[in-house]
């Protein structure tokens, strides 16, 4: 938040940041301040959920977290997709399969990442597991907003629109509207999706193992989904799969 709330002190100086979020930047770190210095239950409790509560704030807030002029650099995922793929599976997957049931199942668990990011967390909570799952999830966001910052993609769905070939629904229908009106550009590499719950999964693995499968299978079917319907760039998810691994393999550190 720290960074974020410097780049767009930055922007503001040049005319294109946000006062109002300056504002609620300043809130946060404030409340990140007394919630380690206080010895209360509220401040104690407002700090272990703190990152939780401001995730939605900061991925909101990332047009203001790109430097002003930064160029997309779609065209560079897209040619690493070619290498690694020899095609480009955001394009050509949901035409080779065009299944419409396929496609909801897939859909649907692009959908559950919300509850990916919220459920593992509340079911350990006052557990040692909750600490070391929401660092996990934490490292994965800085990690990945940091790269949004200096490295922004668009990813397909901007680029290139649908994919030719993907079968329609409601739930199709429903996760495009969420879309709409809650993700914003340059946030493709890498996957924050893939990133948040592979970290989430192995985290539930190693303190909730039924509950932990139960993520890690939505997390499967999320992944493939996520490049199914034209979100996500192949090596977006490659990108974002290390980045939850390695920060699942820090977080055995962290700690009430």
């Amino acid at each position: 938040m720290a960074l974020v709330a410097c780049v767009n002190l930055w922007r503001l100086m040049i005319g294109t940041g946000s006062v109002v979020l300056l504002v609620a930047q300043l809130i946060v770190l404030a409340a990140t301040v007394l919630s380690l210095r206080s010895r209360t239950r509220f401040w104690a409790v407002t700090g272990d959920w703190l990152p939780l509560i401001v995730l939605p704030l900061l991925y909101w807030e990332l047009p203001w977290a790109t430097f002003a002029g930064a160029r997309m650099h779609d065209s560079v995922v897209q040619g690493w997709d070619l290498a690694l793929f020899g095609t480009e599976p955001a394009r050509t997957w949901a035409g080779s399969l065009p299944s419409r049931p396929l496609s909801e199942v897939l859909h649907l668990a692009y959908i559950l990442y919300y509850a990916i990011i919220y459920v593992p967390p509340a079911v350990l909570y006052s557990r040692r597991g909750y600490y070391e799952t929401v660092f996990a999830m934490t490292v994965t966001v800085v990690v990945s907003f940091a790269a949004f910052s200096v490295f922004p993609v668009e990813g397909p769905r901007f680029a290139w629109g649908p994919p030719p070939g993907v079968p329609s629904g409601p739930i199709r229908t429903f996760t495009l509207l969420i879309l709409e009106h809650g993700s914003a550009r340059g946030t493709a590499f890498p996957s924050s999706h893939v990133a948040i719950a592979l970290a989430q999964s192995l985290s539930t693995l190693r303190w909730k193992r039924p509950l932990g499968w139960s993520v890690l299978g939505t997390t499967v079917l999320l992944t493939v989904g996520a490049v199914y319907g034209g979100f996500h760039y192949g090596t977006d998810i490659l990108a974002g799969a290390v980045v939850g691994a390695a920060a699942w393999g820090v977080s055995g550190k962290a700690g009430p």
